[in-house]
């Protein structure tokens, strides 16, 4: 079975919204796009499913070092690792791939979400950007958007417009919580239409 078929139906089970997102994507970013959020969502499970914070931090050292080893040697016999190396690079490199791990290590430590994991997500969307042929600094402000639950101000590129349905996700999601509203479901179809109407319109 195709590798990236394998990890787009992992990511669709974890993650719906990320993987609609992909779908909006330009044909040609799409798989890569597909491999670079699955893997963040493993580097997720990674640690939703670690109760030692050692014991998270070896599993992540894992998969850094596998990761940064796809630069030098043929990805070993696992369908996230050669979807990101048959769908990834080279508009990306293992090394790139392998600073996600910050993004989550300092999670493992307690319930307080540190600037790392601010800071990984805008490394996240810089990384989808170059997939995606974008500009990396507007991609890095929807990304702190992203994670902020804030609102993004004026109109995105079309090529970043997938990424900007997700930070207009989590505003909406803010502003839910602030104003003492459950949590929607996710892929419900209100966020599916917030998602199709920010990428037609760009805002």
């Amino acid at each position: 079975m195709d590798p990236l078929a394998i990890i787009a139906d992992e990511l669709k089970r974890r993650d719906r919204e990320r993987w609609l997102t992909c779908l909006y994507a330009a044909a040609p970013a799409r798989p890569g796009l597909v491999a670079l959020f699955a893997l963040d969502a493993e580097l997720a499970h990674v640690v939703a499913t670690t109760t030692e914070p050692m014991l998270g931090e070896i599993r992540l050292a894992w998969w850094r070092d596998r990761l940064t080893e796809l630069d030098s040697a043929p990805a070993p016999a696992q369908p996230l690792l050669q979807a990101l190396q048959q769908r990834a690079l080279p508009r990306l490199s293992g090394a790139d791939l392998a600073t996600l791990e910050d993004r989550w290590l300092g999670l493992l430590d307690g319930e307080i979400v540190p600037q790392s994991h601010i800071d990984g997500g805008a490394q996240l969307f810089v990384l989808a950007a170059r997939l995606l042929g974008g500009d990396v600094r507007e991609a890095a402000m929807l990304g702190q958007a992203w994670m902020q639950g804030v609102a993004v101000p004026g109109r995105t590129s079309v090529l970043l417009r997938p990424l900007r349905a997700l930070a207009a996700l989590s505003a909406r999601d803010a502003a839910r919580r602030a104003a003492g509203q459950p949590p929607e479901q996710p892929g419900s179809a209100a966020r599916q239409w917030l998602m199709l109407k920010v990428v037609a319109l760009g805002r």
